[in-house]
């Protein structure tokens, strides 16, 4: 009887080491993947195919830039897409009054209406409001103790405006962050004196 070669007897396993291989790169690209906040994920595929997703965070901007300008609400209303989601920030100088966390009543229907153009996206995405406020402490007296009460409460209602509008509860979270997420120099930009700390005063959506 013809003996066998080594090579031969060994020749599963390079299949095997293949197969091995391949699996951990599978794996590998699943956990990065994962890692990727849904914005940078649509930003990759828009380079690959060339198109855009109508329901994307960049066609939403493009759907709420649109009513801010025929609003002429530009000085109450900004928005920045970033890789863990699209930023809708409110003036909180403008939505509310100074060391208040109720929305101003000639701006309740703006706001709600603003906020409302974010709900057919509610099955897709899941929604943060936080709540930012300037370096300088509440003055003793008021309703709130500290930035970090009056920031959580502004946030608070504006995630109950969320609410009325038609999105569910469940797909959003709050967060009060006082002065400890300022705004970065550029996006304060152009920005001096009061208008500065008037930037920082602020109300965020985050849609991701």
């Amino acid at each position: 009887m013809e003996r066998r070669s080594r090579g031969h007897e060994d020749g599963w396993l390079l299949s095997y080491a293949d197969l091995i291989t391949n699996l951990l790169l599978f794996f590998v690209v699943l956990l990065t993947a994962a890692q990727l906040s849904k914005g940078r994920m649509q930003q990759i595929a828009k380079s690959i195919s060339g198109e855009e997703s109508p329901q994307s965070l960049s066609a939403i901007r493009k759907e709420i830039d649109a009513e801010i300008v025929k609003r002429q609400l530009q000085e109450m209303v900004r928005t920045t897409e970033k890789d863990d989601g699209l930023e809708l920030s409110l003036n909180s100088g403008f939505v509310f009054d100074s060391g208040k966390a109720n929305i101003r009543k000639e701006l309740e229907e703006t706001v709600a209406s603003m906020l409302q153009l974010l709900t057919p996206y509610s099955g897709k995405y899941l929604f943060a409001v936080e709540g930012h406020s300037d370096t300088i402490p509440i003055a003793g007296g008021g309703a709130f103790a500290t930035n970090w009460e009056l920031s959580s409460a502004r946030a608070i209602v504006v995630r109950q405006r969320l609410e009325n509008v038609g999105i569910p509860r469940e797909r959003v979270r709050v967060e009060g962050y006082a002065d400890t997420k300022p705004l970065t120099e550029e996006e304060l930009a152009g920005a001096a004196g009061d208008d500065r700390l008037a930037r920082h005063r602020r109300v965020v959506v985050r849609i991701y």
